[in-house]
């Protein structure tokens, strides 16, 4: 069982239709029962006879016999199934495949990675956009132009403005720890489910169920998904992944999750 925090229930419907498009939207159980009973026996009345006065007016008879039953009962129940984002994830869930060490994974896989530290990397730069979009800056005059509504402005251009985060997963036996991104759209509210805000995802350690995209150079990735970061030398952002050592910390490798959901695990 899992609770989430943070979930792209648009690509994780889409996934889970291609898992399985059938929807079971209800299923009825039946219950039966049957009891039935069997009983013979004999009377003998020689033990009474011999009993003073009793015995002198208890009657001669024997009795043998059978008596069979048969009870029997059924209940239907109908049960109504809700389909909420949990049951739609679950399915992912289940698909996804426990990854311990990203490293070599095949670009595309699904996987699941568990006990993953998140921190946001962009933090002051969304903390100002999200300022400017909450309305906290009403109209402006422009000259010539007249009152413009900033906020209806930034959101258009900050549309395509995401939180960028990263990721250290549970050293391997090697004692080498990997780095992820991952990226979640920007929204003036609403972005994470169930009332958590982004801060939430850095208490603890998470869940992240995503597609593998590939390992890239830090720098060059941070210009690709952070727009509101500065633009670093081209000599300092490239990086041929090709010839670079094994060794992430002296090269600056991170692999990026296309992420799908984030979630806390519940053990009961």
């Amino acid at each position: 069982m899992f609770n989430i925090y943070y979930i792209n229930y648009t690509k994780a419907y889409e996934i889970a239709m291609l898992i399985d498009n059938k929807m079971l939207e209800s299923k009825t159980k039946e219950k039966g029962g049957t009891v039935s009973g069997h009983m013979e026996g004999e009377f003998d009345e020689a033990p009474l006879v011999k009993i003073p006065f009793i015995g002198k007016y208890m009657p001669a008879f024997d009795f043998s016999g059978e008596v069979t039953g048969e009870k029997s009962s059924k209940v239907i129940d109908t049960v109504k199934v809700i389909t909420t984002k949990s049951t739609i994830l679950d399915r992912i869930y289940a698909k996804a495949k426990e990854t311990q060490k990203i490293r070599n994974k095949e670009m595309g896989s699904l996987i699941r990675l568990k006990d993953v530290s998140l921190k946001v990397k962009n933090e002051n730069d969304i903390l100002g956009a999200k300022t400017l979009l909450s309305g906290a800056i009403g109209d402006i005059a422009v000259d010539g132009v007249g009152n413009v509504n900033l906020s209806t402005l930034l959101e258009v251009m900050f549309k395509d403005s995401s939180y960028v985060l990263e990721g250290i997963l549970p050293k391997s036996k090697e004692g080498k720890e990997e780095k992820i991104y991952i990226k979640i759209p920007m929204q003036a509210e609403n972005e994470m489910e169930n009332q958590y805000s982004i801060s939430d995802l850095e208490i603890g350690k998470v869940t992240i169920i995503g597609i593998y995209r590939g390992c890239f150079n830090e720098n060059e990735l941070d210009d690709k998904l952070n727009k509101f970061s500065k633009q670093t030398d081209d000599n300092d952002a490239s990086c041929d992944i090709d010839i670079a050592s094994d060794d992430e910390e002296e090269t600056g490798e991170v692999h990026y999750i296309d992420v799908i959901a984030i979630v806390q695990d519940i053990r009961f």
